[in-house]
C-alpha cells in the first residue's frame, strides 16, 4: 500500500445514482487496498438528488466520497472539468466505469505519477472509421477521434496547465494538437459508455463551438473587414466612373453607392461587434452561474493515522513537536544563555 501520494478519481454520473453508487463501492474498495490516501469525486446533476436521498444508507459507509451536485443544465464535458477542478490529489483520474477495471486503474495512477506524464485511454483501431468525428476534428484544435476513451490520468504538476486553457473541457478527453505536456496512450479494452450516439456528437459539437468561439469570431471579424474594404473600393470605382465617363445610365450611381455603402456599414459594424464579443467572452470565461449547486462529502484522510512525530529512546526522550517529554514547558530547566533577557 502506497502512502506517499494522495490519489483522486473523478466519476461523472451518466446512468443514474441507482446504478452508479454500487459500482463506486467497488472502486473505493480497490483504491483502499492500494493507497492509504485517496478520494472519489462523484459529479451528478441536481435532478438526481432524489435518488441520492434514497441511497443514503448505501452512500454513508463509502469512505472518502465527495458528491458534487451540479445544475441540471450543466453539460457532460463541463461536469468532467468540474470533477478535475475539485480534485485535490497528487494525481487525478477522470474515470469511465465502463472503460477498464479498477485494478488496471490503480496501477495506472501510480504509473502516471511516477513518470509525470498524462495518460489517455485509447481504443482499438476498429473505432477509427467514424466520419462524424473526422468532421468535428476539422473544426477543433484537438484530435477528435472515436478511439479516444473517456479515462484520462493527469499528475498535479501538469493538471493546472491543462484546466487553465480555454479548451480544457476538450483537452480532458482529446489530445491537443499542440500539447502542453507529455501524453501517452494506453489501450482500453472496455466498450465505454453506451450513451446515444447522436446526442453525444451534438453535445461534443456544441463544446467545440464554445471552446473555439473567440477563434471563429476573429475569423468572422477579419472577413467582415475584407468585405468592408471591398465595398469601399467599389464606391471609389463608382465615383471614378461618374467623373471620367460622359454617359452613365441614369440611376446607376445612386444605386451603386447605396448598395456598396450599406454593405460596408453592415460588414464594418458586424466586425466591431465580433471583436467586442471576443472581449466579453474572455472576461466571462468560466463564470457560468450555479454550476455547482451543492456538495456532500464523507472525507477524512487522517482519522486512522496513529503515527507520532516523537521518538522515545531508553529512559529519556527527544521531542520533535508538541509537549516536550518530561513535563510541561514551564518545568524545563533554563540554560545560561536562555536566562538572559533579550
Amino acid at each position: 500500500m502506497r502512502s506517499d501520494i494522495l490519489v483522486s478519481v473523478g466519476v461523472v454520473d451518466e446512468q443514474g445514482p441507482t446504478i452508479t453508487v454500487p459500482r463506486l463501492a467497488g472502486l473505493i474498495e480497490g483504491l483502499a487496498r492500494a493507497y492509504r490516501y485517496f478520494e472519489v469525486v462523484y459529479v451528478v446533476s441536481e435532478g438526481a438528488r432524489g435518488e441520492l436521498d434514497a441511497l443514503a444508507a448505501q452512500i454513508a459507509p463509502l469512505a472518502n466520497l465527495r458528491i458534487i451536485i451540479t445544475g441540471e443544465s450543466t453539460r457532460f464535458y463541463r461536469q468532467r472539468l468540474i470533477a478535475m477542478s475539485e480534485a485535490i490529489g497528487d494525481v487525478v483520474a477522470l474515470f469511465d466505469l465502463d472503460d477498464l477495471g479498477v485494478d488496471t486503474l490503480v496501477a495506472k495512477l501510480g504509473e502516471a505519477k511516477d513518470n509525470n506524464e498524462i495518460m489517455i485511454g485509447w481504443r482499438s483501431a476498429r473505432h477509427r472509421n467514424r466520419w462524424s468525428y473526422g468532421l468535428l476534428s476539422l473544426a477543433s484544435r484537438n484530435h477528435i477521434t472515436a478511439q479516444a476513451a473517456r479515462t484520462i490520468l493527469i499528475p498535479r504538476e501538469l493538471m493546472n496547465g491543462v484546466i487553465s486553457r480555454r479548451s480544457a473541457a476538450l483537452d480532458l478527453r482529446f489530445e491537443p494538437r499542440i500539447p502542453q505536456g507529455r501524453y501517452r496512450r494506453f489501450e482500453v479494452a472496455g466498450k465505454g459508455s453506451t450513451r446515444g450516439g447522436f446526442a453525444q456528437r451534438y453535445e461534443l459539437f456544441i463544446e467545440i463551438l464554445l471552446c473555439g468561439a473567440p477563434r471563429y469570431l476573429k475569423a468572422y471579424a477579419a472577413a467582415g473587414f475584407m468585405v468592408m474594404i471591398g465595398a469601399s473600393l467599389y464606391m471609389v470605382y463608382a465615383l471614378a466612373v461618374v467623373l471620367l465617363r460622359k454617359h452613365v445610365q441614369e440611376g446607376w450611381f445612386s444605386t451603386t453607392i447605396t448598395q456598396a455603402g450599406s454593405t460596408a456599414f453592415i460588414a464594418g459594424g458586424m466586425s466591431i461587434l465580433s471583436i467586442a464579443l471576443i472581449a466579453i467572452y474572455e472576461r466571462l470565461h468560466g463564470g457560468e452561474d450555479r454550476i455547482i449547486v451543492d456538495e456532500i462529502a464523507n472525507t477524512s484522510f487522517f482519522d486512522k493515522v496513529t503515527d507520532r512525530n516523537v521518538e522515545l529512546t531508553g529512559g529519556g526522550g527527544r521531542a520533535f513537536a508538541g509537549t516536550p517529554v518530561g513535563g510541561p514547558i514551564g518545568q524545563l530547566p533554563i540554560t545560561g544563555e536562555q536566562s538572559h533577557d533579550a
